[in-house]
């Protein structure tokens, strides 16, 4: 089986006009001239979570393929003044609100043919790629100089990161151990193997690579034998191997990251990486 790996689309920052779909067109075209069978979009999408569902349906429609997707934090942004469903929505409610999309992976495992199982979910950081100078009271702050990690004020959950890391490692965890080893793919949003942070760092990335994942979810991939891990995130298209499973980050990102911020549909095509199960 053939499959396509991607995330990062932000087609609300990637286009004038996000409604003209141009994104979808060219990842949608991008999938089919590669003979793409299935189609894995690791989140953020958009700063909204209903700007990703309808974006997610233009996309199967578009291109006919099934298409499996977790939330990346963006997703489930509550960003003010465009908050989508009041000031009381928080992140929580955005996540519960995706879940409406059938090839959500936090809705639960999708079965492939052959016998191929994906798990996935969001992920979320637990501060362990940040350089250890810095305590978690400097974490949680989520600041360094004037740069303030939007997460802070746009993605409020009910709980503190760690604990929202933990609830994914554990749940992910969970479905990994009840699949076949070997016929396994993890998708997270967040990043899962320190190869895909910001290296060498500047200071300032000393601190920030704190909030891009954990290597936790890429040790979950290796003992439970997957094939494959995908994350997103950090706008990198990378590629490492440990043992037996293959670690893909794939990202489009932003325009303004883009050899030719105008090029969409190069820019998709060079983003979409293209892997036989």
């Amino acid at each position: 089986m053939r499959i396509g790996v991607i995330s990062d689309l932000h087609v609300d920052l990637n286009e004038k006009d996000a409604s003209r779909g141009e994104v979808v067109r060219s990842l949608s075209g991008a999938a089919l001239r590669r003979g793409v069978e299935l189609l894995i979009v690791a989140g953020d999408l958009s700063n909204r979570c209903d700007t990703t569902l309808s974006t997610l349906a233009a996309l199967e429609a578009s291109s006919g393929l099934r298409v499996l997707f977790v939330p990346g934090n963006h997703d489930v942004w509550n960003e003010a003044p465009t908050l989508p469903f009041g000031r009381d929505w928080r992140a929580w409610d955005s996540y519960r609100a995706l879940e409406v999309f059938p090839g959500n992976l936090a809705r639960g495992p999708a079965d492939l043919p052959g016998g191929w199982s994906v798990v996935g979910d969001l992920g979320w950081y637990d501060y362990a790629f940040g350089h250890p100078r810095f305590s978690v009271e400097d974490f949680d702050r989520m600041r360094i100089g004037e740069r303030l990690w939007q997460d802070k004020v746009n993605a409020l959950w009910d709980r503190s990161a760690a604990e929202m890391h933990r609830h994914f490692r554990d749940k992910l965890e969970r479905q990994l151990a009840e699949r076949t080893a070997g016929r396994l793919i993890l998708v997270t949003h967040a990043v899962s193997h320190a190869a895909f942070t910001v290296q060498p760092p500047d200071r300032q990335w000393e601190y920030l690579n704190a909030f891009l994942g954990s290597p936790r979810y890429g040790e979950l991939a290796v003992r439970h034998g997957a094939a494959l891990a995908v994350c997103g995130h950090v706008h990198y298209r990378r590629r490492t191997v440990v043992e037996a499973t293959r670690f893909v980050c794939s990202c489009l990102g932003y325009a303004t990251e883009w050899a030719d911020p105008g090029d969409i549909a190069g820019e998709v095509e060079r983003s979409l990486a293209v892997l036989d199960l």
